[in-house]
């Protein structure tokens, strides 16, 4: 029996419309899902600069505020964002102190100026900066700061001692949470 060239054909065809098929009903449920939302990328937010400002000092502690400087890379504005900050004593890897600040929202391709309190002794300490995007925490840093007071003779002498204080920034590291 010998099969005609149409009806070669006509398999051929079907052959081949089934084989679109399968692959339609495969990945077309896929893409006709709703979208949920768009989401953002993973690494949007960055700290560029951080900068210590020596605000006050007493005899016994200096203030200083840790200045991040924050960029949202993404073309949409970032959500509700927060930081949490702790000055941990180095020696001990203790917790003195925790301020947190609400940031708010950074718009879309900009970078924001943060202000961090914190208040050191004569002692080494890591500052922790944890900062947080809708309660989900996106960027981790520490800084290590030295705080020593430097003491005058001459005050020494006159028992009238005023003491400056010095700052050392050892070491900054921010980093991404995936």
């Amino acid at each position: 029996m010998t099969i005609s060239k149409k009806t070669k054909k006509a398999g051929a065809l079907t052959g081949i419309l089934v084989i679109i098929i399968v692959i339609f009903g495969t990945f077309l449920p896929g893409l006709l899902e709703p979208v949920a939302g768009v989401s953002f990328p993973d690494e949007h937010l960055f700290v560029d600069e951080t900068i210590l400002l020596k605000t006050n000092e007493t005899n016994d502690t200096v203030s200083v505020t840790c200045i991040l400087f924050l960029t949202n890379i993404w073309s949409k504005e970032s959500d509700d964002l927060k930081a949490i900050a702790y000055v941990v004593e180095t020696e001990n890897n203790f917790a003195v102190s925790e301020t947190e600040v609400d940031i708010g929202k950074v718009e879309s391709d900009s970078t924001i100026k943060v202000d961090i309190p914190v208040v050191f002794s004569n002692n080494s300490y890591k500052v922790k900066v944890l900062l947080f995007e809708k309660g989900k925490l996106v960027i981790k840093g520490e800084l290590i700061i030295r705080a020593y007071p430097i003491y005058s003779w001459e005050e020494i002498k006159r028992e009238k001692i005023q003491q400056e204080w010095h700052l050392f920034n050892d070491y900054t590291e921010f980093a991404q949470i995936r």
